[in-house]
């Protein structure tokens, strides 16, 4: 019985070699391969190299122009009569950003929408220099 298996298994590993084109002497086990030979050391004296006496070399990073600062203060243009949301577009391109907005009509108390607003009054007088930082108050009516 234990034959048959044994010659089972070797009949279905040649016909597994011969339908999938392998080469049964390519399924056989390699020997293993043999070990390289010693390294023998040089009996020829090696020297060392002589230390190198040259500086190193220092190249001078390309000097790029200074950015000139950046402005503290600006002149405050006249803003009275021009359109709050266009105020306030010219005053944030100045680099003003502490904008706010008043209303002087009785009945429209908040600035909601800029756009529906024209400048009155502002805080600042016109060629008067403010900081960056500053408010800048603009006192805005609906009526037309």
């Amino acid at each position: 019985m234990i034959g048959a298996v044994v010659l089972g298994c070797c009949g279905l590993t040649g016909v597994a070699a011969l339908v999938g084109g392998d080469d049964p002497a390519s399924t056989s086990v390699k020997a293993a391969p043999t070990a390289a030979a010693p390294v023998v050391p040089s009996l020829v004296p090696t020297t060392a190299a002589a230390p190198t006496t040259t500086a190193p070399t220092v190249s001078a990073a390309p000097t790029t122009p200074a950015a000139p600062p950046k402005p503290t203060t600006v002149v405050m243009p006249d803003l009275v009569g021009m359109n709050a949301a266009v105020a306030q577009d010219k005053l944030e391109k100045l680099g003003l950003t502490n904008i706010e907005f008043g209303s002087q009509d009785e009945n429209d108390t908040f600035v909601i929408i800029a756009a529906n607003w024209t400048v009155a009054k502002q805080s600042h007088k016109k060629g008067t220099r403010v900081a960056l930082d500053d408010l800048v108050v603009l006192t805005c009516t609906k009526q037309r």
